[in-house]
């Protein structure tokens, strides 16, 4: 099963979960339905808080942290 996501494009950031529009301000939490929005550094897909790895590319999700 494909999930389906958008990609982070500009200035124009949309909740995974709702489809809302974030701020970029606000980003990444979701005014909308309250949610932190946790994305992959290299492919800007949405991940797991608690991941190690991205899913869609498998980026290091720790490096840096």
């Amino acid at each position: 099963m494909a999930e389906k996501q958008k990609k982070v494009t500009g200035t124009h950031l949309t909740c995974p979960y709702c489809d809302a529009e974030i701020a970029a301000a606000a980003f990444p939490y979701c005014e909308a339905c309250k949610v932190t929005v946790l994305r992959c550094p290299v492919c800007h897909m949405t991940v797991d808080r608690d991941g190690l790895q991205c899913p869609h590319c498998g980026a290091d999700l720790k490096e840096g942290a």
